[in-house]
C-alpha cells in the first residue's frame, strides 16, 4: 500500500497525487477525467472507467488440443461466466462440426451471445447484453418462479400420469442454470470494474450474496429435476390416487416456504427470515410422517417404493436450501442495517480508554 498525504488548497479544496506507476498503466493524460467511488467501507475507488462500460477482454480457443464437443462447451460456458466478452474459437484447419455443435449448445444456454463473424478457420463470438439490463433481483425471482411452475408440474404429471410433462420439467431446468450463469457472469464483471455499480445498482459485497442465493436456487432446481426423473419412472406404475394428492401437499409446502425465503432476502427482512427458518423442522416431521402413507401407497411395489423414497428425500432438500437462503437473508439484512451509532458509540468510548491489541494477534 503506497501512503499519500492529503493537501489543502484554495480553502476548500483537497489534493492527493496519484501513483506514477497506475497513471502509466492506465494511461492516463493531463485533464484525463477520473471517476470517484465511495465503498461501504468507508474507502474510496479511483477509476478511468468513467462511462461504467465493459472493458473488451477477449478468449482466444485453440480447437488444436480439443476433440469433444463437450469439452469445448465447459470451455465456452467458463469464458462466458468469468467475464470475457469476446470469444474467438480458432484451428488450423476447417472448423469440425463438433465445434458447432458446441457453439449452437451454448448460444442456447446463455443469454446475449452471438456468433458475430465466422470463416472457414475461426468463429467469434460476442456478447450483446447489456449489464445493467437484468438486474440481480429480477433474475432471482425468475429463477424462484421457474422453480415453482416446474415443481407443481412434476407433482401434476404424476396425477395425471403425464410423461412428456415430467419431461418438459426437466427440460425447463436449462432456463434456471441459464440465469444461474447469468448472475455469475455479472458478479465477475461487477468484481473486475466497479464502475459498473451504478449501472448495476449495487456493489460488490450485495452482488455476493445474489450470486450465492442464485446458486442455491440453481441446486434447488435440480432437486426438481429429480422429482421429475422419479415421477417419469412411476406414470406406469398402479398407485393410489393419494399418492399424487400427499405429494401435492408437500409440495406445495415446499413451494410457500421456499419463496417465502427468497422473498424475504429480497426484501432484507431479518425477522421474515427467521419465521421460515423455524417452519423448515415442521416441514421435515410433517414429510416424515406422510412418507409412511405414500410407501403403503406403493402396493408394495419395489420401483415405486424407491421412487417415493426419492422424492420425499428432494422435498425434504428444498427444505434445507430454504433454511440456507435463511441464513443468507440474515446474514444479508444485518449487513445493510444502519450502524453508524456502534462505530460512533465505539469512538466515544475509546477516547478514554486503554490502547487495545491487535484484532490480527487475537485467537478466537
Amino acid at each position: 500500500m503506497e501512503i499519500r498525504k492529503v493537501q489543502k488548497t484554495g480553502g476548500a479544496s483537497y489534493i492527493i497525487s496519484l501513483p506514477k506507476d497506475w497513471v502509466k498503466a492506465s494511461k492516463i493524460e493531463k485533464n484525463d477525467p477520473l471517476g470517484l467511488i465511495s465503498q461501504p467501507d468507508g474507502s474510496l475507488t479511483i477509476t478511468p472507467h468513467i462511462h461504467g462500460k465493459v472493458a473488451e477482454r477477449v478468449k482466444i480457443i485453440d480447437l488444436k488440443d480439443i476433440y469433444d464437443c463437450e469439452y469445448l462447451y465447459r470451455l465456452l460456458i467458463a469464458a462466458y461466466v468469468t467475464g470475457f466478452n469476446t470469444i474467438k474459437i480458432t484451428t488450423p484447419s476447417k472448423i469440425p462440426s463438433f465445434a458447432h455443435k458446441a457453439v449452437r449448445m451454448f448460444i442456447q444456454a446463455s443469454i446475449g451471445q452471438e456468433v458475430s463473424e465466422e470463416t472457414e478457420k475461426s468463429m467469434t463470438i460476442k456478447d450483446l447484453l447489456n449489464p445493467g439490463e437484468m438486474p440481480f433481483e429480477n433474475v432471482i425471482s425468475r429463477m424462484h418462479v421457474i422453480i415453482e411452475g416446474m415443481l407443481n408440474d412434476a407433482i401434476y404429471a404424476l396425477k395425471t400420469k403425464d410423461r412428456e410433462l415430467a419431461e418438459d420439467v426437466i427440460f425447463r431446468d436449462r432456463d434456471v442454470n441459464k440465469l444461474y450463469w447469468l448472475i455469475s457472469r455479472q458478479y465477475n464483471l461487477l468484481l473486475r470494474n466497479v464502475s459498473l455499480s451504478h449501472e448495476m445498482g449495487m456493489n460488490v459485497e450485495t452482488a455476493l450474496h445474489y450470486m450465492q442465493i442464485a446458486r442455491v436456487i440453481e441446486r434447488t432446481g435440480d432437486q426438481v429435476v429429480q422429482i421429475a426423473e422419479n415421477v417419469r419412472s412411476m406414470i406406469f406404475l398402479s398407485t393410489e390416487k393419494k399418492t399424487s394428492e400427499i405429494f401435492q401437499t408437500l409440495a406445495a409446502e415446499a413451494m410457500e416456504i421456499f419463496k417465502a425465503g427468497v422473498e424475504s432476502f429480497c426484501n432484507r427482512n431479518v425477522t421474515q427470515s427467521q419465521r421460515i427458518y423455524e417452519r423448515i423442522g415442521k416441514y421435515y416431521r410433517h414429510c416424515d410422517e406422510s412418507s409412511k402413507q405414500l410407501i403403503e401407497s406403493a402396493g408394495g411395489q419395489k420401483a415405486g417404493i424407491i421412487s417415493i423414497a426419492y422424492i420425499i428425500d428432494n422435498l425434504k432438500k428444498i427444505g434445507e436450501y430454504t433454511g440456507v437462503i435463511c441464513e443468507s437473508a440474515i446474514n444479508y439484512g444485518i449487513m445493510t442495517q444502519n450502524t453508524d451509532h456502534y462505530a460512533d458509540a465505539e469512538t466515544d468510548a475509546d477516547t478514554n480508554a486503554a490502547p487495545r491489541a491487535d484484532p490480527a494477534n487475537r485467537r478466537d
